[in-house]
């Protein structure tokens, strides 16, 4: 059904070190532990970074732990100074896209009083990455903070961090324990101030200490695990006595897999109906109802969802629309209509609508039935921008392409993944831009909008207009006959705009070129 979201709007408190509960949006929280993580009956939503910025720096905690999110995306995105401290450049302005990222360009330290985020500036420096610098609200277990980066397609590299609270128990009202220090523009850190020690991962490449790859569990919880697996084979080879064989239950006889989706910028809920039968009749064989299991490796964005004992079907299983929190991930059964119904909370670690929940599960895709569904589809989801679009909009329509253009750079800081007006804003610099530096920055808005949405033919068709003032032409003949075959419509446009670039090929070819000989001394 129709699924509502938790708005820009709402996230402003957090900026004042307020704690944000869920909009009224957002999904109810489970009142029992269930999974992994233990209880996360307290957990809270907050925006990091500067203030009165749109950073992209989220945190979501709990009452044993303190996690933080960090969108770091490609140099050609966006505009403003807001969106800096994002960008990977060397000194000589050699900047690095998505694809050339890894963890070595990120530096994470943590102390029992402090963390340091730092990303790599160049050759011979670090930049802290503000309000992630100085000493935190409380202490922290500094052997069990964690943290890792996952890759979200052409679009940004994600940066999950896990901090271990050394006291748990309450929430902490803020992060960092002086904000206006943390928060501090144009800090750097000498290279040779580095002291994290790097080890090999399991693809046998070396990393910093502190990183943990996103489809592993950190150190700590195998160590803490393996103790108890020895102890119960010892005793079950210890244990003479025939055991009573227990009635097998599974899966599919219990769980029907007509799944319900609920979603807001906080959180994603899964649910599904159990029979009633089965339910009572495996509580009462096995004397409890923590009768599911749920693993979420580190990285957040992979799960397995089963029934105890029915290991090789699962519920859930599979690469996940996004990245969640997994210590706040748990599942609980509640009683609707008579009927029990199983629930599984997953709190997201990014507000960016999901346009799937599990790869492979086609009933719990996203489809636009209405102009709302379609337009968070289309990676706009934030009030705010949706208004700066709709200016923006009304702009272009009506010849004002500068204003146009200010309007979509606000638009895409808010929501960057907006392959619509990536395009858009292509089309209004196009109007008046002439310099080819400006015209190869246009040029990388429409591979963008690509990148996103391989399928867009408007991104091709503004492609092939840039790469035909660019004298690319072979390449824009190119770019133009593919988007008319994506385009379904067969408008005459395609045809034109292709007649008219062989046209300009031929006169650029064709052109009076100056020679030397016929220069004055």
């Amino acid at each position: 059904g129709r699924l509502p979201l938790a708005r820009g709007r709402g996230r402003g408190r957090a900026r004042a070190g307020i704690p944000e509960g869920p909009p009224r949006a957002a999904l109810r929280r489970p009142p029992r532990r269930c999974g992994r993580g233990g209880t996360a009956d307290m957990d809270s939503h907050h925006i990091l970074g500067p203030p009165k910025e749109f950073s992209h720096i989220y945190g979501y905690q709990t009452s044993d732990s303190y996690c933080i999110a960090i969108q770091l995306r490609p140099p050609y995105e966006g505009g403003g100074g807001c969106r800096q401290i994002h960008k990977i450049t060397s000194e000589w302005d050699s900047r690095k896209g998505v694809e050339d990222l890894t963890p070595n360009d990120m530096m994470i330290k943590f102390t029992e009083r402090s963390i340091e985020v730092c990303q790599r500036g160049g050759s011979s420096s670090w930049h802290m990455i503000r309000g992630l610098h100085g000493p935190t609200y409380q202490q922290l277990n500094r052997e069990k903070c964690y943290w890792t980066m996952t890759k979200h397609g052409g679009r940004y590299w994600l940066i999950s961090i896990e901090l271990v609270k050394k006291t748990p128990g309450k929430l902490w009202s803020r992060l960092m324990r002086d904000e206006r220090e943390a928060n501090r523009p144009n800090m750097k850190w000498d290279k040779d101030m580095q002291r994290t020690p790097m080890i090999m991962d399991k693809d046998g490449k070396f990393v910093p200490s502190t990183y943990c790859h996103p489809q592993v569990r950190p150190k700590y919880e195998l160590q803490d695990e393996g103790p108890d697996e020895v102890l119960i084979e010892e005793l079950e080879m210890i244990e003479d006595k025939p055991v009573e064989a227990r009635t097998q239950f599974l899966m599919k006889d219990l769980v029907d897999l007509r799944f319900g989706m609920e979603e807001s910028t906080l959180s994603m809920v899964v649910s599904a109906r159990l029979d009633p039968d089965k339910w009572r009749e495996i509580q009462r064989e096995l004397g409890t109802s923590d009768v599911f299991a749920l693993e979420i490796p580190f990285g957040g964005n992979h799960v397995r969802f089963f029934l105890k004992g029915d290991e090789d079907s699962p519920i859930l299983a599979g690469k996940l629309g996004g990245c969640v929190w997994r210590k706040g991930c748990r599942w609980h059964v509640e009683m609707k209509e008579g009927r029990p119904f199983l629930e599984l909370y997953m709190p997201k670690q990014t507000p960016e609508p999901w346009s799937y929940v599990v790869e492979g599960y086609h009933n719990l895709s996203r489809t636009a039935y209405d102009p709302y569904q379609q337009m968070i589809l289309d990676g706009l989801w934030d009030d705010e921008a949706i208004e700066e679009k709709a200016k923006g909009d009304d702009y272009f329509r009506s010849g004002e392409y500068r204003s146009a253009v200010k309007c979509y750079d606000r638009t895409l800081t808010r929501n960057p993944d907006s392959y619509i007006t990536l395009t858009n804003r292509a089309a209004a610099r196009l109007a008046y831009e002439t310099e080819k530096f400006k015209l190869e920055e246009i040029l990388e808005d429409a591979q963008r909008a690509l990148e996103i949405n391989p399928q867009w033919y408007k991104a091709k068709f503004r492609a092939g207009v840039i790469l035909c003032k660019l004298h690319r032409y072979d390449e824009a003949i190119w770019a133009l006959e593919e988007g008319q075959r994506m385009d379904r419509s067969n408008h005459a446009g395609w045809e034109e705009e292709i007649s008219k670039v062989k046209e300009e090929r031929v006169r650029w070819h064709n052109r009076k070129k100056s020679s030397y000989l016929n220069d004055v001394e």
